[in-house]
């Protein structure tokens, strides 16, 4: 075989495929051609390193090198090598081989070792055809994949540029693999669906298998030995400054490269036990990649939504609610056991001794409404130490809204969500939505789309564990709602990182990447588009007008607050035409609040910035409206911001209690469900008692949010700490979707020692001070308690 292949290389190997099998089989009449661009036979004596370079190590590390996370964020085992007896070629096939021995990093020890291969740098593309052949291994916890990630990131990080497994399976479950694609918000907003395939007449994967995933403009499509057996074409991706998702098909819609890897242990099949052989090797025949040969790839068709209906044997909805028993006139079930099975129609308290909970529900009566009362006497260690549940039916395609009221004895945090049960992996259908409650009932909304298949046994949660104060919830709904259209004129509160322009980077909203924006040719004759591959707007015209209207590009709904004030910016450049104007007024054009502005254009792309003051009375409906005249020419607009650059007070020591005397108030506390601990306060010193540290740095964290913090601003961060049993403390400062702007590792003692660094922001954010006492270099350790305390951050 490798002979013949080698030969076919040399003359541009064409796979003409029409998938039968029985699975979803495909259309016999496809007459479908793909031409080999790029493979790997394995055909030398040693890997060929133009084609393939290596992970290494146990830790997701940033791009300064800094130590993010253990385990590759999965809770892996194995520490990845370059060395030959974990990677090589044996008889014309590749072996990654994983092999139980110890070895050690400045990070850590391990008890296993394994390889990890990947394209990056080397070899990424969009679209195609991406197949392995490959035989893997058998046993619990072993883990092979063969997947792919985005070359750039372009979306932002993980999952918001997105994830292709072309192939994934369980060592324990020999007889299928599963195909997922993840997507959605950075995590832990991120979302996947997939599904897993079984194998005929006794198959496993400890045999040869073609696997491979063809991917189109709009569309991905999964095949095992030629039998298609899912597609999927409904996803989405949204960044965390954006004001909707990014355009369909985002994020697959750029270069992604290869990886191919046998991990040990983890998330996916759990622990190795005793029936776990090693070394255990997975086989790769070949890794090939096509290119469509006889006809262009689709066109992208966004996803069209329609009302879905629920099958027979789903809790139908009641007056529109798919919350059953709104005023809690049933008897709420408590469940204390995880053995004790949820009322699968009505409301559950749940508090697992587990996780540290202890409490009760009683229903209350307040201005006429029914209220589920949960009071906290242990907070526990996790926020679901404490839950409100009810299960509901939900439909693929769905959009949800839940809304509910809310108190609390005194302010806190809780966190809502809608996911899956234990047979679903506790999969999220909803964002986690952190909910700040107060002592005054405030009613509470967040919608979802449901994009994974319909669930008849989904959970809607009320997480309340980790803070001592009491919770009040009642009149929860979960409704269907129509996905509706965007209005694009209304008006616009500034994005999180304080842009007032929506979508000023033209790659967001409806496929024509222009939501926000109101295009007029005017008398021009002109056009107003987007490249969906520069995603920048370019006006054309071909002809000179003598006169009548301008072309213009508006977008409505901006807020200029009074006195304030403002920097807009943009990049511009231009053929033939040799300026534009730029004006910002009130909603009819009558009053200027930027009057209009000439704007000198040339071919070199430049970046222009207008600042103003708004001198008028506050305006929430103001209009942002670029001028192209009535020249013939082309003008290209990209990155539109309006900032708010008003001199701020700064708050100099925005971290309160640090002191500890008002207990742990203002500040939380996180113990993941790998590690055991206790966070109290002692002596106005904050104690946390641990048992275990878990597999993660952040397993084990004290934190502090809502910390408002000032671009250019230096801070002093100062504290003591010391720790029965020697060992290291992570301290960070970072935002909501964990950017750092500080970290640092500082090794406890038995003595208390005081410790003080600086910091200048980058940016304006509100971000978070966390002390790290999971997983670290030294780990296991004994049981040990770590105070904390006399804790400042302030300006310098």
């Amino acid at each position: 075989m490798k002979k013949w292949l080698a030969i076919a290389l040399g003359t541009g190997l064409v796979l003409s495929y029409a998938g039968t099998g029985h699975a979803e089989k495909a259309d016999k009449k496809d007459k479908t051609k793909w031409k080999m661009v790029w493979s790997d036979e394995f055909t030398k004596q040693q890997l060929d390193r133009t084609k393939w370079t290596y992970d290494t190590g146990n830790w997701i590390v940033d791009a300064e090198g800094n130590a993010i996370s253990p385990g590759w964020g999965n809770n892996e085992k194995q520490y990845y090598t370059t060395k030959k007896d974990n990677s090589f070629i044996r008889d014309g096939k590749l072996v990654i081989r994983a092999k139980e021995e110890k070895t050690t990093d400045s990070l850590g020890s391990y008890d296993y070792t394994s390889a990890k291969l990947k394209t990056k740098g080397l070899f990424s593309k969009t679209y195609g055809r991406y197949e392995i052949k490959a035989k893997l291994p058998t046993g619990k916890g072993l883990w092979p994949a063969f997947w792919m990630l985005p070359e750039q990131d372009k979306y932002g990080a993980w999952a918001s540029s997105g994830e292709i497994d072309v192939m994934e399976a369980w060592g324990s479950q020999p007889d299928k693999i599963a195909g997922t694609i993840h997507y959605g918000e950075n995590w832990p907003n991120n979302k996947y669906t997939g599904k897993d395939y079984h194998f005929p007449d006794g198959g496993r994967i400890d045999q040869w298998h073609t696997y491979a995933v063809e991917w189109e403009p709009g569309e991905l499509r999964w095949y095992v030995d030629g039998n298609l057996y899912q597609t999927q074409n409904d996803w989405y991706s949204k960044g965390k400054n954006t004001a909707t998702n990014y355009s369909y098909p985002a994020p697959f819609d750029q270069n992604f490269y290869l990886v191919m890897n046998l991990a040990v242990g983890g998330w996916f099949d759990g622990e190795v036990d005793e029936t776990t052989k090693f070394p255990a090797e997975m086989e790769v025949d070949y890794v090939r990649v096509y290119d469509l040969k006889n006809r262009d790839y689709r066109e992208p068709v966004e996803p069209v939504y329609e009302d879905v209906t629920l099958p027979d044997g789903a809790k139908q909805p009641l007056d529109g609610n798919l919350v059953y028993d709104q005023a809690y006139e049933k008897a709420i079930k408590t469940i204390t056991d995880g053995a004790q099975v949820l009322d699968p129609t009505y409301w559950n308290y749940v508090t697992l001794p587990d996780f540290g909970g202890k409490g009760s529900v009683d229903v209350t009566e307040q201005d006429g409404t029914r209220f589920a009362s949960v009071t906290i006497d242990q907070p526990g260690a996790q926020n679901y130490a404490h839950q409100l549940i009810q299960k509901i039916s939900l439909a693929q395609g769905g959009r949800y809204e839940v809304s509910f009221d809310a108190s609390s004895e005194q302010a806190r945090t809780i966190v809502a969500k809608v996911g899956g049960g234990a047979e679903r992996g506790y999969t999220k259908y909803s964002n986690e939505e952190v909910i700040d409650l107060t002592p005054t009932v405030k009613r509470h909304t967040f919608t979802f789309d449901m994009a994974a298949e319909t669930d008849l046994a989904a959970r809607l949660e009320f997480n309340l564990g980790l803070a001592q104060a009491g919770v009040k919830i009642g009149n929860v709904r979960v409704e269907q709602v129509p996905r509706g259209e965007i209005d694009e004129t209304a008006t616009k509160p500034a994005l999180s990182d304080g842009n007032q322009i929506y979508n000023g980077t033209f790659d967001q909203g409806a496929m024509d990447r222009l939501t926000y924006w109101q295009f007029d040719a005017g008398q021009t004759k002109g056009t107003g588009s987007v490249d969906p591959v520069t995603r920048d707007f370019t006006f054309k015209t071909k002809a000179q007008t003598k006169k009548g209207q301008p072309a213009t590009l508006t977008q409505r709904g901006v807020q200029l607050q009074e006195n304030h004030q403002y920097v807009l910016r943009f990049k511009a450049d231009s053929k033939r035409i040799k300026q534009i104007q730029v004006k910002a007024t009130n909603a009819d054009g009558t009053t200027a609040y930027l009057p209009t502005h000439d704007v000198p254009l040339t071919k070199q792309t430049t970046t222009v910035e207008i600042p103003f003051t708004m001198t008028q009375a506050t305006d929430l409906n103001s209009q942002l409206q670029f001028n192209f005249g009535l020249a013939k020419g082309e003008v290209t607009l990209d990155d539109v911001e309006l900032i708010d650059v008003t001199p701020v007070e700064v708050d100099r020591s925005p971290l309160k209690n640090g002191s500890f005397s008002d207990g742990l108030n203002f500040w939380s506390s996180y113990v993941h469900y790998d590690a055991q601990a206790v966070v109290s306060t002692v002596n106005d010193a904050a104690k946390l008692a641990i048992a275990s540290e878990g597999q993660e740095p952040w397993s084990v964290l004290l934190e502090q949010g809502n910390l408002q913090l000032v671009k250019g601003q230096t801070y002093q961060l100062t504290f003591k700490a010391a720790s029965t049993v020697a060992r290291p403390l992570e301290v960070t400062v970072e935002n909501a979707s964990y950017t750092r702007y500080f970290s640092q590792i500082v090794e406890l003692g038995t003595e208390a020692k005081t410790y003080q660094f600086d910091f200048t922001l980058g940016q304006d954010d509100t971000a978070g001070l966390k002390f790290l006492l999971g997983k670290a270099a030294g780990s296991p350790f004994a049981a040990h308690d770590v105070t904390i305390d006399d804790v400042t951050l302030e300006v310098k």
